[in-house]
Parts: structure tokens; C-alpha cells; sequence
């Protein structure tokens, strides 16, 4: 199966107060560790669409063999930057037959969590993967080709998660408690970092 990535990273960052996508571990930002990471399980291409802090991200080296959109619109909403970011993924790679929705904000995700997602998408019945954070249920997100319309029909601050929630019946979930790592202020980032340095592998906050 082709499975495109798109990573998205257009949003200002308001309440981190810097541009949180260029936050560093190990010498990677959180930005280039989530394309990285989207390359190492096999998705081909990976997207990073860039918006608010284009001018920083553009500045920096990006990765060999990911591929960058700048949504101009980018204060429409994630909606619309997801739908744009959908579109140009399928200029480059028209006959990819899912796609991956991740974000840069989301450190804990591994390879091995992706290829668990991917081996869910292969079953019958699921076309629409998604990670049980244990309280919630979110991203990164998996869509087969069937929703690829409804991606594109996204606008304003729609996330993908309004698909989801309209097509129950379709959606399988992997356990993903780390995904409760949601790196939206300088805090949760000092919290992580911590527990990071604790474990090899942060448990949920």
C-alpha cells in the first residue's frame, strides 16, 4: 500500500509563544523528526506544510526527500491547510492509496506506532485509522483513498477529525497513550523533556 504523509506545521504556535515546530531533541527539531519519522515507516512522499513561521522553518535545512508546501492562507484554519496540504500531496504522488495526517507537535510518535496504523488499514473493515490516547481519541490520523474527497472538503478550523466523527462505522483505532503529549506551551515541553529524560520512553502526562 502507498501511504502519503502530511505534516503539518502552519499554525502560529499563539500559545507557545515561539515557534514551537523548531523545539529541538537530540539536535532534531520537532519538525524534521516527524518527517523523519513518517520516511523510516515507508510513506512516499512526505508533505510538511508550513505557514506562520515559514520565513524560520525555510531558513533551516529541510530533510532530504520531504517535500514542503507554504499555505499562504494559513490563518483560514487547520482545516484549510489540511485540505491544501491533501491536494498538493496528490499532485505529487496521484496514485498513493492512503494518507497519514500528522503533526509537529507530537514527539512521542514512532515508527513503530505508524506501521501499527498502517497494519490496521490493511484489515477489511477500518478505513479510517486513528490513536486512542486513552481519554481522547486523535491524531496522527490515517485515511484511505475512499475519504480523500472529504479531506479536500475541509475548511476553517475543521480538522480531520469531523470525518471521523460523521463515519464511525469506518474508523479503527490503535492504543497510542503518549499521544497525550501535546507540546502547546512551554510547560507541557519542560514537563516532557523531563519525563524524557527519565524514561526513554515518556509514559502519558
Amino acid at each position: 500500500m502507498k501511504i502519503g504523509a502530511l505534516v503539518l506545521a502552519a499554525g502560529k504556535a499563539s500559545r507557545f509563544g515561539s515557534p514551537k515546530q523548531l523545539l529541538e531533541i537530540d539536535g532534531v527539531t520537532l519538525l524534521d523528526r516527524a518527517c523523519l519519522t513518517a520516511l523510516a515507516a515507508g510513506c512516499d512522499p512526505v508533505l510538511r506544510v508550513i505557514g506562520a513561521h515559514a520565513e524560520e522553518i525555510l531558513a533551516r535545512e529541510c530533510p532530504a526527500r520531504v517535500w514542503t508546501f507554504h499555505h499562504a492562507d494559513w490563518e483560514q484554519g487547520m482545516g484549510s491547510s489540511l485540505a491544501s496540504g491533501v491536494r498538493h500531496l496528490l499532485d505529487l504522488a496521484p496514485d498513493i492509496e492512503a494518507v497519514l495526517v500528522l503533526l509537529s507537535d507530537q514527539p512521542a510518535v514512532t515508527t513503530d506506532l505508524l506501521e501499527a496504523m498502517f497494519a490496521a488499514l490493511r484489515e477489511p473493515v477500518p478505513s479510517i485509522v486513528l490513536c486512542d490516547h486513552g481519554e481522547a481519541t486523535g491524531p496522527p490520523a490515517l485515511f484511505a483513498a475512499e475519504h480523500f474527497d472529504r479531506l479536500l472538503g475541509l475548511g476553517g478550523d475543521q480538522g480531520a477529525r469531523v470525518i471521523a466523527s460523521r463515519h464511525p462505522e469506518a474508523v479503527g483505532k490503535v492504543p497510542f497513550p503518549e499521544g497525550a503529549w501535546d507540546i502547546d506551551s512551554p510547560e507541557v515541553w519542560e514537563r516532557f523533556t523531563r519525563a524524557r529524560d527519565a524514561s526513554s520512553k515518556p509514559q502519558s502526562p
